[in-house]
């Protein structure tokens, strides 16, 4: 018995040291909270052009979207016109070359200080650069969550009155699914998970039967991929374990597919491509005026003017744990090459795998089919690249597919062959940005943070550096 009670004593006294340590670290992790508060900030208004931009002359700051300030914490300012840049005149100063920076996040870089942004580090390279001979003026057109065809929309609605010389478009995996997606997580700001139509979007036509959308296909032939994934989701809905791919199998497939990606197949794919029309399909003047509404609602009940509040506190301890989870499960596959193998065919399942087992090319229940959306995209590449160089400047794409994958490595790859093969034919400045990238991380630098996941301050040095090197070897030429 009194064994018994000294268990008791022994395990009561241990509760209580594990309750006194639990009580300092959320006491210590509230008082850092305190210190490192995070913002809500209604950054975006609505646009009838591109769906949204960012709000002309808000400052604010920003630390992402967790309750405190995480990993990083920015004082951000938009300029007038909605762009994180400074105000420049329409008119280009003599002797002036102008550079576009077009595409997402990416491009506006939130994540870090103005002079830390790709833009700046381009255009400081360029100032300091003594071989650099002319006077350039880079401007940043980022706008968070946009797809490629708003970028192209940017274009036309914002960045080409200002007489620029070239135009650098960012794209990474994600963005080519924006392009046909109407919904934006961009509403969340207003309403928690309610997402709004709001985005416009783009499809393609023809009235040539013979070549349509689905004779396209038939060019680059991705069919195993999908007979693969039909057979994989079929094991899953038998019960049993699945055997799904080794490494060395995946990169087989990845390079058997890739290798079908020649220049004469996608000279084949630009000319068919020519003879479609680009269609731009607006959302319903509703969705914009409900936006504009829920917005207003916002700002006069809970932000006020300057259309930011400090985000509510959290259970710090939960918080930690769930950081701890995360970080026990990449552990997990790093150690276990199979566990890695096995979640990258269930997201391509996920993702991939034909709706229709008796179509292949059917697409997915949430995505369409890979290659349509990749035909789509390449249509508004030629069309912007066509406004272009009629205006006598040169478009340059800005690859990072292959480096930031969301959907999956092996489409993500398909996609960084298909643009620069497309480039090339097509007379397309290409810069593969997803080499350097891949080489730091190889070498122990990490390029995103790490939950966050955009690009830290070494990915957008890269970035920048990237596109300096691109315009040092045009001045050679």
């Amino acid at each position: 018995m009194l064994h018994f009670k000294n268990l008791l004593k022994i395990l009561a006294a241990q509760a209580l040291t594990i309750a006194i340590v639990l009580a300092f670290i959320e006491t210590g992790g509230q008082i850092y909270a305190r210190f490192h508060p995070s913002y809500e900030t209604l950054s975006a208004i609505p646009d009838p052009i591109v769906g949204w931009k960012l709000a002309p002359n808000l400052k604010y700051t920003y630390a992402g979207g967790h309750w405190y300030a995480r990993e990083f914490s920015v004082d951000i300012e938009h300029n007038a016109l909605g762009f994180r840049d400074f105000n420049w005149n329409n008119i280009k100063p003599i002797n002036t070359r102008r550079i576009a920076l077009l595409g997402d996040s990416s491009v506006a870089a939130k994540e870090v200080e103005f002079r830390k942004t790709p833009g700046q580090v381009f255009q400081q390279l360029l100032d300091n650069h003594q071989n650099i001979n002319k006077k350039y003026e880079v401007m940043n057109f980022g706008i968070g969550g946009i797809g490629i065809g708003q970028s192209f929309l940017v274009y036309r609605q914002y960045a080409q009155v200002f007489d620029t010389d070239y135009v650098f478009l960012f794209i990474f995996e994600g963005n080519i699914w924006r392009t046909v997606g109407k919904l934006s997580s961009i509403t969340n700001t207003i309403n928690t998970n309610q997402k709004l139509p709001i985005r416009p979007i783009f499809n393609i036509s023809t009235k040539d039967r013979q070549n349509n959308l689905d004779s396209l296909l038939k060019i680059l032939n991705f069919g195993d991929f999908y007979q693969l994934l039909n057979k994989l989701k079929a094991r899953k809905i038998n019960p049993g374990k699945i055997l799904f791919p080794t490494k060395d199998e995946y990169k087989k497939l990845t390079n058997l597919l890739k290798q079908r990606i020649t220049n004469e197949k996608i000279t084949q794919l630009s000319e068919k491509l020519n003879k479609f029309e680009l269609e731009l399909l607006l959302p319903t003047q509703k969705f914009y005026e409900e936006f504009g509404r829920l917005q207003r609602d916002r700002i006069k009940n809970e932000l006020g003017e300057d259309r930011t509040k400090i985000r509510e506190r959290k259970f710090f301890l939960g918080d930690l744990w769930k950081k701890f989870q995360f970080g026990l499960g990449r552990l997990n596959g790093i150690l276990k090459l199979e566990f890695a193998m096995d979640e990258e065919f269930r997201k391509l399942i996920k993702n991939y795998a034909p709706r229709n087992e008796n179509n292949i090319f059917s697409g997915n229940q949430d995505l369409p089919n890979f290659e349509k959306v990749v035909f789509i995209n390449l249509k508004i590449l030629e069309t912007l690249n066509r406004d272009i160089v009629n205006e006598g400047k040169k478009f340059v794409i800005v690859d990072a597919s292959s480096h930031l994958i969301k959907y999956g490595k092996l489409p993500a790859k398909l996609l960084s062959t298909i643009l620069k093969k497309y480039c090339e034919v097509n007379g397309i400045g290409y810069i593969p940005l997803h080499i350097p990238l891949d080489e730091s991380v190889q070498q122990g630098l990490k390029t995103t943070w790490v939950t966050d996941g955009h690009f830290n301050e070494n990915g957008y040095r890269i970035f920048g550096e990237a596109m300096f090197h691109w315009i040092e070897e045009e001045e050679r030429n």
